[in-house]
């Protein structure tokens, strides 16, 4: 009996870049979901707590009596929508390069970089002026989780130009058939009219042999056994 061939032990060439999509997208899931619900749940508390009057009035930049240039209130607003873009655009690009996309890739690192200055400059921010154990802590974990996603991305980016993909890799072939579900390929129409015609099919061999039997029978009545 011949031995079986052994498998590969070496992974497919952009295998990193695909794991880093699959982290990208499951981060960017995460942080979008969680800055919009900041964003919707805040008011279910007290109109009070989620406007925080005396955020206005600290900040960045003096604008006389209209309050800082940069205040936190306006940071705080800025943070919840620019962590809802980061979310989307990280989930964005998580399946762009599962997909193996050379674009995605570079995608990847601009995002990371600029999410990662982003939550730095406002980790300072909330350093100087919110004085909060609580947002300091979320803004430098932010720093963190987008400087470990930037280290991520460029190790996916060199990857990438390493083994580029094929040119057209991306593009289905012309009798590529798209499947109804994971289950069935075709939809309830198709396979009703299959299941249909197989029935006839057997009818129609059931209709045979009882001809035959039939044929049969009338010979024997014709010429009875002597």
């Amino acid at each position: 009996m011949a031995d079986p061939v052994p498998a590969s032990s070496h992974p497919p060439p952009r295998a990193f870049a695909q794991g880093v999509g699959t982290v990208f997208q499951f981060v960017g899931v995460l942080l979008f979901l969680g800055m919009t619900f900041v964003c919707c749940g805040s008011g279910l508390l007290s109109k009070e707590w989620a406007t925080q009057a005396e955020f206005s009035r600290i900040g960045w930049g003096s604008g006389g009596a209209s309050g800082p240039v940069y205040s936190a209130q306006r940071a705080i607003t800025i943070c919840v929508f620019c962590g809802v873009f980061f979310g989307a655009a990280l989930a964005g690009i998580g399946l762009g390069l599962q997909a193996e996309s050379p674009a995605a890739a570079t995608g990847a690192v601009v995002t990371a970089a600029a999410g990662a200055a982003f939550w730095f400059v406002h980790t300072l921010f909330a350093v100087q002026n919110l004085h909060s154990a609580l947002l300091m802590l979320l803004a430098a974990s932010l720093t963190i989780l987008f400087g470990v996603l930037l280290a991520l991305a460029v190790g996916a980016w060199r990857e990438m130009r390493r083994h580029p993909p094929p040119p057209g890799h991306e593009v289905l072939p012309a009798d590529y058939k798209i499947p109804y579900s994971h289950y069935h390929p075709d939809p309830p129409e198709v396979r009703l009219a299959a299941e249909l015609a197989q029935r006839r099919e057997r009818l129609a061999v059931q209709q045979k042999e009882l001809e035959m039997l039939e044929e049969k029978l009338r010979r024997k009545s014709q010429h009875p056994p002597g």
